[in-house]
């Protein structure tokens, strides 16, 4: 029988069958390993099962009673409550390894972990061009890494100056490069998903900002062509009123002519009569 190690890659534990203890049932193949970069410490893992491995379950690391050669054996259920806050870890592979100088010096290509404790035992990272690419693997301690986030890591200079090579194989060094390039390509395809949802939601946006100003445009309109109707109506019931007070003020000077003319006509007439009774009786006297 094979002896189990002490330690395993990070990458040797992909794809492996997970079986519970008790029951000896399929509990589905590891996906990823949950990392807490901040303690250096695996904590757990999603393995998935089901159809196209959409089902995907949380165990705890120390869920694991043994990892074997071809399976890892659990005990106990699987976690759900925990399921989705480990669902989007930190992925470390990939990231760029930049030193508290602010020198990029690499790329982290890959982990060596305690198999009983889950403590990360050694970083690997790959420096930066292509130029000596199969022997450009290097050992970064957990202690010499000061902060980690999704993309980069800093790491302390003086850990970096002059680093010690990992003595893997060429064979492994290919398969070290070839998971990296694999996971930077993950990475790219994730940035162009989120890049396109940000454009998505951007277009969206200004669809909606659109609407809001053509809106807004419409109600203004609607206000000014109903200011415009207002003043056009006042207008007109100005002229009326102005042409009315005129029309008015014609009536009563016409009025007020003609009650001169026949107050004078009367007195005229009113003349003309006492002038005439006057010579008649003037006739009258003298006959």
């Amino acid at each position: 029988m094979n002896k189990i190690p002490e330690v395993i890659k990070h990458s040797q534990l992909f794809k492996r069958l997970v079986l519970d203890r008790e029951t000896v049932e399929d509990r589905g193949f590891i996906e990823e390993l949950c990392l807490d970069p901040q303690s250096h410490q695996v904590i757990g893992f999603i393995c998935q099962s089901g159809l196209f491995g959409k089902q995907k379950k949380y165990f705890a690391w120390k869920q694991i009673e043994i990892i074997g050669v071809d399976a890892t054996l659990v005990n106990g259920k699987p976690q759900l409550d925990n399921l989705e806050k480990h669902n989007n870890i930190v992925n470390i592979i990939g990231n760029e390894v930049w030193t508290d100088t602010g020198e990029k010096v690499g790329f982290i290509v890959e982990y060596i972990l305690n198999i009983k404790t889950g403590a990360i035992v050694n970083y690997l990272f790959k420096s930066n061009g292509w130029r000596g690419v199969l022997d450009s693997v290097y050992l970064l301690a957990p202690e010499a890494v000061s902060s980690a986030g999704n993309k980069r890591v800093i790491v302390v200079n003086t850990a970096v100056e002059n680093p010690q090579s990992y003595t893997g194989g060429v064979t492994e060094k290919l398969g070290l490069l070839q998971k990296f390039l694999q996971a930077d390509l993950v990475r790219t395809r994730e940035h162009i998903d989120i890049a396109r949802g940000e454009a998505k939601k951007l277009a969206l946006g200004f669809q909606q900002r659109a609407k809001v100003v053509k809106k807004q445009a419409q109600e203004k309109a609607q206000v000014v062509t109903e200011q415009a109707k207002e003043k056009v109506e006042d207008f007109q019931t100005k002229s009326r009123e102005k042409k009315n007070r005129k029309t008015q003020r014609t009536t009563d000077e016409f009025a007020t002519k003609i009650q001169q003319v026949t107050t004078v006509a009367k007195e005229k007439i009113d003349g003309v009569k006492s002038q005439g009774i006057k010579n008649f009786n003037s006739s009258k006297d003298e006959g």
